[in-house]
């Protein structure tokens, strides 16, 4: 799926070795590693998928090789146990609790609908909703929108729930995450592609994609300081 890919992705990036992601549904070891054959196996519970910047950080700083790293360890240990308590209604559970597709300001399902008519011809067959208003500190990432494959499920962060953030743009970050169950993942040279030609060629095609884009590098950090 390609929440999974996109995280296995960044811990690969962090930990700067090549990751094997495993997701599971276990009710009691939210995460584990191992290292086998020069790779990081890591296997964690399917709530992960769509966590924040500074949790995939201590996933990463949790399996990070190295002396010294006892009490940077024993941080991101804390940081993920939080994170876990946070989440335990989601634990047994792989959809989340609520699922709501009308916001303060923008109706996912309205967007929905209109794109599956005028860009798939009624295809796309998924639930939709905004994720969980989570808060806190600063974020230094943001990811607008994931698709659950299994699940047949969007979800699109609640930072974009907002008058500031125009609909031509929330409207975009729907149709890409729609997309992915028209051009799913496939394999190549045993690497999984999410974002391949074909799908990067449907996206740019998008009539407002040119202009989001132009949109999200001005306003970048109004969607982080959400």
């Amino acid at each position: 799926m390609a929440a999974a890919t996109a995280l296995a992705d960044q811990l690969s990036s962090s930990c700067r070795e090549r990751v094997r992601l495993f997701v599971h549904d276990n009710r009691s070891t939210m995460v584990s590693f191992r290292r086998v054959g020069g790779m990081l196996h890591y296997r964690v519970h399917h709530m992960f998928l769509d966590a924040p910047g500074e949790v995939v950080d201590a996933l990463a700083t949790f399996a990070g090789p190295g002396r010294g790293m006892a009490a940077r360890r024993r941080g991101a240990g804390e940081r993920i146990d939080a994170y876990v308590r946070e989440h335990r209604a989601r634990i047994g559970d792989p959809r989340p609790a609520k699922l709501e597709a009308r916001g303060r300001v923008h109706d996912l399902q309205a967007i929905f609908d209109r794109l599956n008519a005028e860009h798939f011809d009624g295809r796309v067959e998924a639930r939709i909703g905004w994720g969980p208003n989570r808060g806190g500190r600063r974020r230094r990432t943001i990811k607008t929108g994931v698709y659950v494959q299994d699940a047949r499920l969007i979800r699109i962060h609640p930072a974009l729930d907002r008058r500031e953030v125009p609909e031509m743009y929330v409207a975009t970050v729907v149709f890409h995450e729609m997309l992915h169950q028209i051009v799913p993942a496939f394999e190549r040279d045993g690497r999984r592609v999410v974002h391949g030609r074909e799908f990067r060629r449907r996206e740019r095609a998008y009539p407002d994609y040119g202009r989001a884009k132009v949109w999200e590098e001005a306003n970048l950090g109004l969607l982080l300081e959400a």
